[in-house]
């Protein structure tokens, strides 16, 4: 990812009109950090529909979810996105439910830490924020994980990706609030992802595939012809949530949409990478390789192609009806369960 926030963690924030006034300044990049008076402007009608939207949560969600679904997809302001994840999610509830239970946990023991700490000494990849050994960044990274560990002990610790998805809560997040939404995220949207034999990884990424070759079969003709399966790239697409593949503000706008309508948004997302790195026959034609075909796809994508408002203005054009997402998705777990019976 690019610009990252400088907070690792904040007071809880309480989320009234006052607060919606100003866009916090925490490291952005320059295009929301400094807006013009008529960017400013949209940007507090935004900040007040949400407003609106989180206090009556439950009614928006129950009648009017097309709207909050509406409002994801344009990007979540940057003031309320925190509070917003957390109702999206389920975790402000989590929370509320269990006071306490996440200071308790950090009192007990892991048998996780060992891996936990091996690679909060990788966790500079994600941000800076988390490079300094023992310092504020890691720590509130370790005791989320180790909270996690305990709290699920049948998952524990399970590997990197799961302290890339605890890195970016904690960039827009308290350590607590950020616990409870690493849970609601691993019980409700991730199910099965971090779990011997990464079988619902590889079931999406065999959607995935599927549906590159319904939209451009010229493309997924040429993934084959190479051997670019999706097991060489995509399980660090998704076990990461890409937040190892995307600049920081286009990973906020695709969570915007994942933590609202679920894993399909990561699955689209994954489609619309390989659509823009392989529309051009040159660059197929230069790819004439596994190795050149493959490097290209996780590494050299121009990236003019990654910046948010191009890459999102793919993504939402991406139209895919549920029904060909529930097609696709039963037809490809039948074939999984074939190579495994």
């Amino acid at each position: 990812m690019s610009k990252k926030p400088t907070n690792i963690s904040n007071e809880n924030q309480n989320y009234d009109e006052s607060n919606l006034d100003t866009v916090k300044k925490c490291g952005f990049s320059d295009k929301v950090c400094t807006s013009s008076n008529s960017d400013s402007f949209l940007i507090k009608q935004k900040e007040h529909k949400w407003f609106e939207m989180l206090k009556n949560w439950d009614p928006f969600m129950t009648s009017n979810f097309s709207k909050v679904r509406g409002c994801c997809s344009r990007g979540i302001p940057h003031s309320v996105r925190a509070a917003a994840w957390q109702a999206l999610s389920g975790s402000a509830n989590l929370q509320k439910k269990n006071p306490g239970m996440f200071k308790d946990l950090l009192q007990k023991e892991s048998e996780c830490m060992v891996c936990i700490d091996k690679d909060l000494a990788r966790a500079y990849r994600i941000s800076d924020l988390f490079a300094e050994k023992n310092g504020l960044g890691q720590t509130e990274l370790r005791n989320v994980l180790k909270a996690y560990s305990i709290y699920n002990p049948k998952v524990g610790y399970f590997n990197f990706g799961m302290t890339c998805i605890a890195g970016i809560l904690l960039m827009l997040m308290p350590a607590e609030q950020a616990f409870w939404c690493l849970v609601s995220i691993m019980n409700k949207y991730l199910p099965g992802y971090f779990s011997a034999g990464l079988l619902a990884v590889q079931l999406d990424g065999r959607v995935m595939e599927s549906l590159v070759h319904d939209i451009d079969p010229k493309i997924s003709a040429f993934l084959k012809k190479n051997d670019v399966q999706a097991t060489f790239y995509a399980i660090e697409w998704f076990l990461c949530a890409y937040t190892r593949t995307l600049p920081w503000e286009t990973v906020l706008r695709i969570w915007d949409m994942f933590l609202c309508e679920g894993v399909k948004v990561l699955i689209k997302t994954g489609v619309t990478l390989i659509l823009l790195a392989f529309s051009d026959k040159k660059v197929r034609d230069a790819c004439d390789s596994f190795d050149k075909a493959l490097k290209y796809l996780k590494y050299k994508l121009p990236e003019h192609l990654l910046e948010e408002d191009f890459f999102m203005n793919e993504l939402l054009g991406l139209h895919i009806s549920e029904e060909q997402f529930k097609e696709t998705h039963l037809a490809q777990l039948a074939k999984l369960k074939e190579n495994f019976s």
